[in-house]
C-alpha cells in the first residue's frame, strides 16, 4: 500500500497544492469525486496511490485541471492571435503577386 502526500498527488494531477486542498472541500460538499485523504499520526494528510490513480482514469480525456474561464479567455487569445496571423500571411501574399 503506497501513500503520498499532497505535493506528490499535486505534481500527479499537474495542479498546485492548494487545489488538492480545493477538490478535497468540494467533494466533502458532495461536488466531485476526488479522493478524501486518510489520516496519519501527526496530521499529515495522505491519499492512497490507487485511489488517486483510479480518479486519474475515471477522468475523461477532455478534461482539464485549467478553470473554464482560463480556457475561454486562453481560446479568445488564440483566436485572435489566428487572425493576425491569417492577415499579415494575405497582406505578404499581396505583396508577393505584385
Amino acid at each position: 500500500m503506497n501513500v503520498l502526500l499532497i505535493n506528490e498527488v499535486a505534481e500527479l494531477l499537474k495542479v498546485s497544492p492548494s487545489s488538492i486542498t480545493r477538490f478535497c472541500e468540494n467533494r466533502r460538499k458532495g461536488i466531485g469525486n476526488f479522493p478524501l485523504p486518510i489520516s496519519t499520526r501527526g496530521g499529515k494528510r495522505r491519499w492512497l496511490q490507487s485511489d488517486v490513480e483510479n480518479y486519474l482514469a475515471s477522468q475523461s480525456t477532455a478534461m482539464s485541471p485549467v478553470p473554464a474561464r482560463k480556457q475561454r479567455r486562453c481560446a479568445k487569445a488564440f483566436t485572435e492571435r489566428q487572425s493576425a496571423t491569417d492577415r499579415a500571411l494575405e497582406r505578404f501574399r499581396g505583396k508577393e503577386s505584385q
